[in-house]
């Protein structure tokens, strides 16, 4: 067994666990009355909708799947043009190929432009498409929900992803799954409170597009922990725009280093604009801060070399959570046969990785590193090793 193959089955088998038990039931809404055909009630279903919880507590699509019936998915990304985009996209499709009652997946990429999106949403609406799941990233969330309400009153179910629609489960639409996006800030923060000690320093976070939602809620949870730590000086009064674009995020970078002479850690919300952020330090030939992020096969692959050459260089990571299209196909597909899919709307994250060894049940990024795939590929990824190099190849 290769060490990408090794990475994966010990990953799926700690990651895919199932302890139903332990759902913290937030928000479950009541039995759905969907009929098998998706003639029911759309907005109502037997999900735990906005539940509480952990990876450990992931469901399987064999027990959510019909076993006869063809059922059309759509899925609507505000930006998907980039790696990560890619990479949900593929997990979704892997996830439904699981399913032989789901005739295909279709994709409509919005490229940052929320016109875009929102016609995605409504014309897989209007071909009748069974089930739409949404990352409604183009824009602040709330600009999202007229088009996802005209979906979800045409029939279709609805569940949004990755980030928050705003709205109201069961009103708007069926549910909308993601990380708690404010407590992966504030794990953020805390390594870096931590790592720089009673001295403190000054940090800088940078973000996505301007007013994603996701970045706004990542920079809640740094900003909370910070004051509480008045050593820390948050240099930035609110996310620093990237759209999630390596060669933006350098370029964001390098104004930051001209006007910020001390800079001692730097937070960014995707692990390709933490690629930028390397660059840039690299450009300027200045040793590189500690780091922190979502998980990029570049960065773990990349930490022990970047280490020898820069000593203060450290790094800590949350999942990239490609992944969690999966978990609003599987809600979804409950919704749409009247079944039932107990498993967390909402995921809270410890760190993935943590060079400094400090975080329990994480990872040295020397052990993510997936040496034989891509450096765009995610380590945490649930994809196989031969879904990756399909991916990337």
């Amino acid at each position: 067994m290769n060490h990408i193959s090794k990475h994966h089955s010990i990953r799926a088998a700690v990651i895919g666990a199932v302890t139903l038990g332990a759902l913290v039931l937030a928000g479950c809404s009541s039995t759905n009355s969907s009929s098998g055909d998706g003639t029911g009630n759309n907005l109502e279903a037997d999900i735990a909708a906005g539940s509480v919880g952990t990876v450990d507590q992931f469901a399987d699509i064999a027990d959510i799947c019909p076993e006869e019936g063809e059922i059309s998915v759509g899925v609507v990304d505000g930006y998907g043009t980039n790696s990560w985009s890619k990479t949900v996209l593929a997990e979704i499709e892997s996830e439904a190929a699981k399913c032989p009652a789901i005739t295909g997946v279709e994709f409509v990429a919005g490229r940052g432009d929320l016109e875009a999106t929102t016609s995605g949403i409504t014309s897989l609406a209007s071909k009748g498409t069974d089930i739409i799941l949404v990352i409604p990233d183009a824009g602040p969330g709330e600009a999202h929900l007229p088009a996802i309400r005209q979906a979800t009153q045409a029939g279709s179910i609805v569940v949004n992803f990755a980030s928050d629609p705003q709205g109201e489960r069961g009103v708007d639409y069926l549910d909308y799954t993601d990380q708690d996006a404010a407590a992966s800030g504030a794990a953020w923060a805390e390594w870096v409170v931590e790592l720089l000690g009673d001295e403190g320093g000054n940090v800088v976070f940078l973000g996505g597009p301007a007013g994603a939602l996701v970045s706004v809620q990542e920079f809640e949870g740094i900003t909370e922990v910070f004051a509480d730590n008045p050593q820390i000086t948050l240099l930035t009064p609110e996310p620093v725009v990237t759209n999630w674009d390596p060669a933006q995020a350098q370029q964001a970078m390098a104004g930051l280093l001209s006007q910020y002479p001390d800079i001692d850690a730097v937070i960014a919300d995707y692990g390709a604009v933490a690629s930028g952020v390397i660059r840039a330090y690299e450009a300027a030939g200045l040793p590189l801060p500690p780091i922190t992020s979502t998980d990029d096969n570049s960065l773990s692959c990349g930490f022990a070399a970047l280490k020898e050459t820069n000593p203060s260089y450290e790094l800590a990571t949350v999942t990239s959570r490609t992944w969690n299209g999966r978990v609003a196909l599987r809600k979804a597909l409950a919704a749409f046969t009247g079944g039932s899919d107990p498993e967390p709307s909402i995921f809270q994250f410890s760190l993935y990785e943590d060079s400094t060894g400090a975080t329990d049940g994480s990872v040295h990024p020397d052990e993510a590193c997936l040496p034989d795939a891509p450096a765009d590929a995610t380590p945490s990824s649930l994809l196989t090793a031969d879904e990756i190099a399909a991916l990337f190849g």
